[in-house]
């Protein structure tokens, strides 16, 4: 089924908007937040990438058996990984012909189509490091669920192997395909999952606390917030890890539930696998435009550029969205690139003639 055809959960697509602004000001300026307040980037770090494997645990199925189960998700993960790769590397080859000034993407190498082979760094477009990590904590979860039926002996592999990234992390040791981001995140994967499985998803008369709960949390976690990045292997301790992000989480969960629907954040939460694949390449060029405007007109103040650079970004996503899932669905994960039977949809039109 495509992704647009699903029921949509209006409060989880605010979480999914909300967490990938938080990325956008992150990847602009990550000292953006310090604005408001010296902790709050770290504050946010809590759970800004734990909630999208959180998130994204939410909407896991066995479905029909693996190869059903791993068709839909290259589908959904794969196919967009491998699209906006590309397209990025294109950018990237084609900006080498712009005068020096506008290098914005650092130089241009061939075997720059190999990264995702061999780095943790994607200089094409980096975001693009959580798909394939998503991708591999939604196959271990699977191989997880189908051959052990006991959900405690689940949970403990799990934490097994999350315990294995940490050390990968603490070592700076890094495993093929970034596959120890995958291990670290599956605690938050298992605990969307948890979530769903448990009914927690369904309205109920407790919803209307979620914000004091949210606030409650805020208010402990800011003095000790400390820095979490899982593709950078800068990890806190083993406890501070998994249990500041999943009460921050689950906190966050239990406030959206009583949030009305609001346009603009759910729009991109409801899309967010576009922005997310997009919205790195844009921000050096909009920012140095930015900048060097505003620094014509005699304005100096870092913070404002990036503040105006988040506000452009958002908007160019804004039409983005409008025209790759119209015009792009089969690679933005809308429609299904592999039908069942593994058939494109041009061999599926002929064989309904």
């Amino acid at each position: 089924m495509a992704s647009n055809d699903k029921p949509r959960i209006h409060y989880i697509d605010f979480m999914k908007g909300l967490c990938i602004l938080f990325i956008v000001v992150s990847h602009t300026n990550d000292q953006l937040f310090a604005v408001v307040g010296r902790n709050l980037n770290f504050t946010l770090e809590s759970f800004r990438i734990p909630m999208y494997y959180f998130i994204s645990g939410i909407f896991f199925k066995l479905y029909s058996g693996l190869g059903d189960f791993v068709r839909r998700k290259i589908n959904n993960i794969i196919v967009p990984l491998v699209f906006f790769f590309l397209a990025g590397y294109s950018f990237h080859w084609l900006g080498q012909y712009l005068p020096p000034a506008q290098h914005y993407y650092g130089d241009f190498e061939w075997n720059m189509i190999f990264d995702p082979l061999c780095k943790r760094f994607w200089e094409c477009n980096v975001p693009l490091w959580f798909l394939l990590s998503l991708f591999e904590v939604n196959v271990i979860y699977y191989v997880l669920q189908r051959y052990i039926s006991n959900h405690w002996w689940v949970a403990i592999v799990a934490l097994i192997l999350s315990f294995i990234g940490w050390i990968c992390a603490t070592h700076h040791f890094s495993l093929p395909l970034v596959i120890d981001t995958a291990f670290v995140g599956m605690p938050y994967f298992i605990l969307g999952s948890e979530v769903k499985r448990r009914g927690f998803l369904s309205p109920n008369r407790y919803d209307r606390w979620g914000w004091l709960a949210l606030l409650s949390i805020i208010c402990i976690i800011y003095p000790f917030a400390q820095d979490i990045n899982i593709l950078q292997q800068r990890l806190p301790n083993y406890f501070y890890l998994y249990l500041v992000p999943t009460v921050s989480i689950l906190a966050l969960f239990w406030c959206c539930k009583c949030l009305p629907y609001v346009p603009v954040i759910n729009y991109i939460g409801r899309y967010s696998i576009v922005v997310l694949c997009t919205h790195y390449p844009l921000i050096r060029p909009i920012h140095r435009a930015i900048k060097t405007l505003m620094l014509k007109a005699g304005v100096e103040m870092n913070s404002l550029y990036s503040a105006i650079t988040v506000v452009l970004v958002i908007v160019i996503e804004l039409v983005l969205i409008k025209l790759l899932t119209r015009y792009l669905p089969h690679f933005t994960a809308q429609k299904e690139l592999f039908g069942p039977g593994w058939k494109l949809p041009c061999s599926t039109r002929s064989t309904n003639k």
